[in-house]
């Protein structure tokens, strides 16, 4: 189990990580993407990579994966992928 933590340790930094630059250089974007408000956005951009790590550390996901449904074939997947819902915890 002591793996499993580390990894999840290591994919929620670098999911953070990829959530402060989105919003330092594309704040717009990462509304979106992330689904996170504009105060969410200003306080992400402003952490420091302590605190990004102190984040990671909390012991479970800071990401939500997307359910799994069947796609329909007439439909691009970057559309398909645009209109699902999409939720981030930071």
């Amino acid at each position: 189990m002591n793996l499993v933590n580390d990894d999840l340790k290591n994919l929620n930094f670098q999911f953070l990580m990829v959530v402060r630059e989105c919003a330092r250089h594309h704040p717009m974007d990462a509304i979106w993407k992330f689904n996170l408000n504009a105060v969410e956005i200003q306080r992400m951009s402003c952490m420091s990579l302590e605190e990004l790590k102190e984040l990671a550390e909390c012991g479970r996901a800071v990401f939500t994966i997307l359910p799994v449904t069947a796609t329909p074939t007439t439909t691009p997947s970057n559309i398909l992928a645009a209109l699902l819902p999409v939720t981030a915890y930071a």
